[in-house]
């Protein structure tokens, strides 16, 4: 019986780092994030599967350490001043090797998260068979451009969209020199 109860604090114990660690990672990239992304941070950490993953996270959020939202059809999700305090009280429980780890862990992806351009389009019916083509250019945590374009089909609304998505770090740039002549 001694062996059961030391498995479920033990397991207890593991559950409260995991949460930790995932503060930590959040606290320290410092930006929003994917559920992905998140995931991709921690894959080569020991310990965590895609399942027990999503049940922390979901955890954090109803705690509200973590906030979640949904931006073109995706949930990101950013560490709140709640979970940045809670963060504070036990990080210190938190040990120094898996601070080391996860601080190598992140360096490199770091840097391409906070990189990552995410493009997307997508097409809206209005009124009198026309459609709105939205064009963005964002990052995680922002859009950088947005382009609607009004148009008299569906089918030229969805050609755009997909030349948008093709090349929109071309149009982009040919936007931008435009207002620099």
């Amino acid at each position: 019986m001694d062996t059961n109860i030391n498995n479920k604090m033990e397991s207890g114990e593991a559950l409260a780092e995991n949460k930790l660690i995932i503060l930590y990672l959040m606290h320290r990239v410092n930006c929003t994030l994917s559920n992905l992304q998140i995931l991709k941070l921690l894959y080569d950490f020991e310990g965590f599967n895609y399942y027990y993953f999503q049940h922390i996270l979901s955890d954090l959020v109803e705690k509200k350490y973590i906030m979640s939202y949904k931006q073109n059809e995706e949930w990101l999700y950013e560490i709140t001043a709640l979970g940045t305090e809670v963060l504070e009280l036990t990080g210190n429980m938190l040990p120094g090797i898996v601070k080391h780890k996860l601080n190598v862990l992140t360096q490199d992806l770091l840097d391409n998260v906070k990189n990552e351009l995410i493009v997307s389009a997508e097409y809206i019916p209005e009124e009198h068979d026309t459609y709105t083509t939205k064009c963005r250019l964002s990052e995680p945590q922002r859009t950088i451009f947005e382009l609607n374009i009004l148009c008299n089909s569906q089918s030229e609304a969805k050609k755009i969209a997909e030349c948008w998505k093709a090349n929109a770090n071309k149009y982009y740039s040919d936007i931008i020199k435009m207002f620099e002549e």
